[in-house]
C-alpha cells in the first residue's frame, strides 16, 4: 500500500534552487531502551536538533500523524516531551486536527524559537494487537531484542515545507552488540538537503540483526530480527533475482537500493508498505516464505510505477496487474500459480456486491469497509487487463500496456508530469476515443472485463461459483479504537454463530485476504457481560457466478508470459 495523504502533504516537491540553499540542519538520534529478547514493552528515547529556526508563539512548531492509514502512532503517548532554544526552555503546548480516519497533532511553543532548538522525548513500545484493528504495518515494535517501525509513527517533523539537510544518528549504548539500519542505510546516515518529511516514509530497526545476503552485492538486501516460522533465506534470494530482473523491465539507468525489512504482525500478517528505497513486509505466527512472493512482488513494483498523480487506481492496479505476470516472465513462477493469482483477484473482484462503487467514493469509504477497499486493486488489475487487450489489438501485437506503464515511469525519471491527464494523452495515442471510454468507465464503477483470451494464449474465460463475502452486520462496527458489532443481519452466519448487537470484538486477521479466501474462517474474540470468548463464522452469503480463467490445453509453458 501506498504512503497515507499526510505524508504525501509533507513530502511537497521542493526545488533544487531552493534545497541548495538551504542553512537550516535537522538531526535525528534515536537512542533504544534496553530490551530482552522476549520483551513486549520498551521503548525509543528521540532527540531532534534543528538549526536556524525563526518561529512565531502560537505557531505550529512540530507535528506528527495522531492516525495515519488507520495506524495510531505515539503522538497521545510520548512522554517527557522537551524543547530547549538558547534562552531557556521552550514551553510547548499542542493542537489536533478534526477527528478524521488520518489527522495530526501540532506542538505549539508559548514563545518565540529562535536559533538552534533541541527537543527530546521518549516513545513508548507496546507490543498489543493494534485497537483500530487493520492498517499498514507502521507501528514501533519490539522483536527478538530490538525493535522496528516506520517514522510516521514516532518522528516529530518541524512543521512547514522549508528544506532541511538532514541526518540520521544512533546511539545503541543500551542495545550492545547490536546494529542499526534504516531506509537509507546502516547505522548513521546523512540523507542530504530536503524535505524533514522524507523520515516519515523511512524504516527503522535496530537490535541483534539477521541479514541475506550476509554481504550485499548490488542494491538488494533483506534484514529482520527475531526467528520467523519459516527460513528466509530462500524467499529473500527469489526476491534479489526478481529485484534485478525488474530493474531491466523498467530501463532504470541504475540499480536503485531496495531493503525488505521483514517483521512479524499479529493481526495483518502477509501485508506489507512500500517505502523509501525499500519495503516493509510481515508474517505471522505460521506459514511459509513462499506466501509472501506475492506481496514481495506487489510492493516492489511499486519501487517504480508510485508515480504521483494519476490515483490509487494506477500505483495499486498496476501492481496488482505485474504482481504475478512479471515473475512469470522472470521465469520465476510457473504458469499456474500466475493462473491461480488472475483468479484470486476475479474471485474478489466479480463476486464483490460493491464493486461498481464510483471510484470518487472509494477515499471516503476507505477504511470503513474491506469491499470498498480492495476496489483500487482489483478493479484497477482488470482495468489494465483490459487496455492491454485493447493496446494488443490494436496496434496488431506490436504494444502492449507495458508501453505506456514505463512511459509513465520514465516521465517521472524526466521530472515531467505523471497526472491522469497524461496517462489520458497516452491512451489517446494508443487507442483514441475508446481508451478514453474504457477510462471513464473504470471511474464510474462499470465492470471491468477483459477478453476470453485477455491473459495470453495460455487462458480463457469460463465462469464458476462462489458464496459472496458477507461480514453479517454493519462492516464500520469494525472501526476505531472500540469495536461494537451493530446492525447484526438475522439468519446471517454470523448471527448463527452467536454473534450479537452490542457484542465487543478484536480481530486478527486481514478482512481484504478473508475477502479472497471463500474457506477461510473469521474468528472475533468477543467480550459481553465481562465475559470474553471467540465466536468463528464462515463470513460467506449467498452463492454467486463469476469469472474465472482456465488454461488452454495443448498451449506450451513458454507461450504463456507474452
Amino acid at each position: 500500500m501506498r504512503k497515507g495523504l499526510f505524508a504525501a502533504a509533507l513530502l511537497a516537491s521542493v526545488s533544487l534552487a531552493t534545497m541548495a540553499q538551504a542553512q537550516q540542519r535537522f538531526e535525528v538520534t534515536l537512542t533504544p531502551g534496553p530490551l530482552a529478547a522476549d520483551a513486549e514493552q520498551g521503548h525509543l528515547d528521540v532527540t531532534l536538533k534543528l538549526s536556524g529556526v525563526d518561529a512565531a508563539a502560537g505557531q505550529p512548531l512540530l507535528t506528527l500523524p495522531v492516525v495515519i492509514a488507520n495506524t495510531a502512532t505515539v503522538a497521545t503517548t510520548l512522554q517527557d516531551l522537551r524543547a530547549r532554544d538558547a534562552a531557556g526552555e521552550v514551553p510547548l503546548t499542542f493542537k489536533d486536527d478534526p477527528v478524521a480516519m488520518a489527522y495530526a497533532r501540532h506542538w505549539i511553543p508559548g514563545r518565540a524559537v529562535k536559533g538552534d532548538l533541541t527537543v527530546s522525548y521518549r516513545a513508548p513500545i507496546d507490543n498489543t494487537p493494534p485497537k483500530r484493528g487493520a492498517g499498514p504495518p507502521y507501528q514501533l515494535r519490539t522483536e527478538g531484542g530490538g525493535l522496528s517501525g516506520v517514522g510516521n509513527t514516532f518522528i516529530l517533523i518541524p512543521a512547514g515545507q522549508q528544506p532541511y539537510d538532514v541526518s540520521l544518528r544512533w546511539d545503541l549504548s543500551k542495545l550492545p552488540g547490536s546494529a542499526a539500519t534504516s531506509s537509507y542505510g546502516d547505522g548513521d546516515v546523512s540523507l542530504g538537503v530536503g524535505p524533514a518529511g522524507r523520515l516519515m516514509s523511512t524504516v527503522f530497526m535496530a537490535g541483534p540483526m539477521h541479514r541475506y545476503p550476509q554481504v550485499p552485492k548490488g542494491g538488494f538486501s533483506a534484514v529482520w530480527l527475531g526467528t520467523p516460522p519459516f527460513e528466509p533465506g530462500p524467499v529473500m534470494d527469489w526476491t534479489q533475482q526478481l529485484h534485478s530482473w525488474m530493474i531491466k523491465f523498467f530501463r532504470d539507468p541504475s540499480e536503485p537500493p531496495y531493503r525488505v525489512f521483514l517483521r512479524y504482525n499479529p493481526i495483518n500478517a502477509g501485508g506489507g508498505a512500500a517505502l523509501t528505497n525499500s519495503f516493509l513486509t510481515t508474517y505471522g505466527k505460521t506459514g511459509s516464505g513462499e506466501a509472501l512472493k506475492g506481496t514481495l512482488a506487489h510492493e516492489m513494483i511499486h519501487t517504480w510505477t508510485a508515480v504521483d498523480g494519476p490515483g490509487q487506481w494506477f500505483g495499486e492496479g498496476n501492481a496488482v496487474f505485474y504482481q504475478a505476470l512479471l515473475p512469470l516472465r522472470a521465469g520465476l513462477i510457473t504458469p499456474d500459480d500466475y493462473l491461480a493469482d488472475i483468479n484470486e483477484t476475479a474471485r474478489r473482484y466479480y463476486s464483490n456486491p460493491l464493486n461498481d462503487t464510483p471510484n470518487d467514493q472509494i477515499a471516503p469509504r476507505f477504511w470503513e469497509d474491506t469491499r470498498v477497499r480492495v476496489l483500487p486493486y482489483d478493479r484497477g488489475a482488470m482495468y489494465f487487463a483490459v487496455l492491454d487487450g485493447q493496446i494488443r489489438k490494436a496496434s496488431g501485437g506490436k504494444r502492449s500496456v507495458d508501453d505506456l506503464v514505463i512511459e509513465m515511469v520514465e516521465r517521472e525519471r524526466r521530472g515531467q508530469t505523471t497526472g491522469e491527464a497524461d496517462w489520458l494523452a497516452l491512451l489517446d495515442e494508443e487507442l483514441g476515443a475508446a481508451g478514453a471510454k474504457t477510462h471513464a468507465a473504470m471511474l464510474a464503477g462499470g465492470l471491468m472485463l477483459p477478453e476470453s483470451d485477455g491473459f495470453g494464449p495460455c487462458f480463457t474465460r469460463t465462469t464458476g461459483k462462489v458464496r459472496r463475502f458477507e461480514l453479517g452486520f454493519e462492516p464500520k462496527s469494525l472501526v476505531g479504537d472500540v469495536k461494537t458489532i451493530r446492525d447484526l443481519q438475522p439468519g446471517s452466519e454470523a448471527a448463527e454463530a452467536g454473534l450479537r448487537d452490542g457484542d465487543v470484538v478484536t480481530y486478527g486477521q486481514a478482512l481484504d485476504a478473508l475477502q479472497g479466501d471463500p474457506q477461510l474462517q473469521l474468528t472475533l474474540q468477543v467480550t459481553r457481560d465481562r465475559k470474553s470468548f471467540p465466536i468463528s463464522y464462515l463470513p460467506r452469503a449467498e452463492e454467486v457466478e463469476i469469472y474465472q480463467w482456465k488454461r488452454v490445453p495443448g498451449v506450451p509453458d513458454t507461450a504463456c508470459g507474452r
